[in-house]
């Protein structure tokens, strides 16, 4: 049974799940400039399962023409996240869904992963929205 003394305050829970995608996103930047730089093509075949053949059309013409760019970009942007949700959490959390939303074009496999991460940004972001 659940009294009151034994439940989590949510505030702990939004801050948790603050720091959860900021740390995410701050690991995601670092391990883009190591692949960016030690290993750019790995980044060959990620969008051969995408919903759209202009994802992945695009994927190999401009990201893989220049891999080792493209990818630290991609880390500047997922640092910019990070920041964001530190400094302006409401910026921070609508970078969260977008980021999410736009890999889910990258395949159907990645539903696993972005579903369950945006039934914690979008409550979050809807907490930040309602609350500051």
């Amino acid at each position: 049974m659940t009294t009151p003394a034994t439940q989590i305050p949510s505030e702990t829970i939004w801050r948790a799940i603050l720091w959860g995608f900021t740390t995410l996103f701050a690991s995601g930047a670092a391990i883009h400039v190591t692949l960016a730089l030690a290993t750019p093509s790995s980044y060959d075949g990620f969008a051969d399962a995408a919903l759209f053949g202009w994802v992945e059309r695009g994927w190999d013409t401009i990201f893989m023409a220049h891999p080792t760019i493209w990818a630290l970009l991609l880390a500047a942007a997922e640092a910019t996240i990070a920041v964001l949700l530190v400094r302006a959490r409401r910026a921070g959390y609508l970078a969260v869904v977008l980021f999410h939303l736009g890999l889910m074009l990258f395949g159907w496999g990645f539903l696993l992963w972005c579903v369950p991460a945006l039934a914690f940004a979008v409550p979050a972001a809807y907490h930040e929205f309602q609350n500051r």
